[in-house]
C-alpha cells in the first residue's frame, strides 16, 4: 500500500530513483488487481477516447502480442494507481523492461493476474493434471508413491510453463520449483522439458520441428517429450499426467547477458 501511495504522487523516474522498481510495481499491482468489470471496459479494438499517452502505452503493449482485453487491464491497473500522462507511459516502458534480452520489468506478473481474472470472468474450464516428480518410478505402469504425485490445476489456455511461472495453488508452486523456464516461454531453451504419459501423448499432440530442435538439447529426451511452454491445457486434457525429468540442460547460463 505504501508503494502504491508513493507511485500515485510522483512520476516514474522518481519511483525508480527511490528504489520502487517497475518489477515491484508489477508485483504490487498484481496482488491488488480488482475485477476488471465488463461494464467499465472501453471498446477493445479501438483507440478512440484514449489520450496520446494512453495510445502510446496501448501500442507498446499490443506490439508484445498481448490481446486487447489484457492491454486494457494493464492500463486500468496503472490508472487505478493514479498514473496518467507521461507517468503512465513511463510506467509501461519500465514494466516491459528489455524483452529482447529476456529482462522483464514486472509486466509478466501483472499480465498473469489479469489473464486469470479474465479466465474467471469468461468462465474458462479448470483443467486438472498430475505432476510426477523426478523421484517417481521410471515405469509409467508402476505404482506411484503418493509423495511423488502432485495434483495441480489451472485454467484452460495456460501452458504448463505458465502454470509454473504464474499459476496458483500448491501444485503450481511445486511445478515452479521443478521447471526453470529460463527463456520465458519463447522456445529458446529446453529447461521446461517434461515427459508426457504415453497414454496421453496422442491427445497432447506431437511437437513441431522447431520444438524438436530444442528437445534434442534437453536432458534425456524421450519419445513423448514436450516443452512445457508448448503444452497448452484444454478441457480434453483434464487428468493429464506429466513427468519431470531428473535434470535439465540450461544453455542460457552460457549467454553473456548484461548485468541486471
Amino acid at each position: 500500500p505504501a508503494l502504491i501511495s508513493t507511485i500515485s504522487r510522483i512520476s516514474m523516474h522518481r519511483v525508480l530513483h527511490l528504489g520502487a522498481t517497475p518489477r515491484r510495481l508489477g508485483a504490487a499491482l498484481a496482488t491488488r488487481l480488482t475485477p476488471l468489470g465488463r461494464q467499465a471496459r472501453r471498446p477493445l479494438c479501438s483507440l478512440d477516447g484514449l489520450d496520446s499517452h494512453e495510445q502510446e502505452a496501448w501500442r507498446a503493449l499490443s506490439e508484445l502480442g498481448h490481446r486487447p482485453a489484457v492491454v486494457q487491464g494493464v492500463l486500468k491497473a496503472l490508472q487505478e494507481s493514479r498514473l496518467s500522462g507521461a507517468d503512465l507511459t513511463g510506467a509501461v516502458c519500465g514494466l516491459i523492461g528489455r524483452p529482447e534480452v529476456g529482462l522483464d520489468g514486472g509486466l509478466e506478473a501483472l499480465v498473469a493476474s489479469i489473464e486469470q481474472e479474465l479466465a474467471r470472468e469468461e468462465g474458462r474450464a479448470t483443467v486438472r493434471f498430475t505432476i510426477l516428480t523426478p523421484r517417481a518410478p521410471s515405469e509409467w505402469g508402476a505404482p506411484m508413491p503418493e509423495s511423488t504425485c502432485i495434483e495441480a490445476e489451472a485454467f484452460e489456455g495456460m501452458s504448463l510453463a505458465d502454470v509454473a511461472t504464474h499459476g496458483t495453488g500448491a501444485g503450481a508452486s511445486v511445478l515452479a520449483e521443478m521447471l526453470e523456464c529460463a527463456c520465458s516461454g519463447v522456445m529458446a531453451c529446453s529447461t521446461c522439458h517434461v515427459v508426457i504419459d504415453p497414454e496421453w501423448f496422442a491427445r497432447v499432440g506431437k511437437p513441431d520441428e522447431d520444438e524438436l530442435d530444442m528437445l534434442d538439447l534437453a536432458f534425456e529426451p524421450t519419445d513423448t517429450s514436450r516443452l512445457g511452454c508448448q503444452v497448452t491445457l484444454r478441457p480434453e486434457l483434464d487428468g493429464l499426467r506429466v513427468r519431470i525429468p531428473r535434470g535439465a540442460h540450461n544453455m542460457m547460463d552460457d549467454i553473456p547477458f548484461p548485468d541486471r
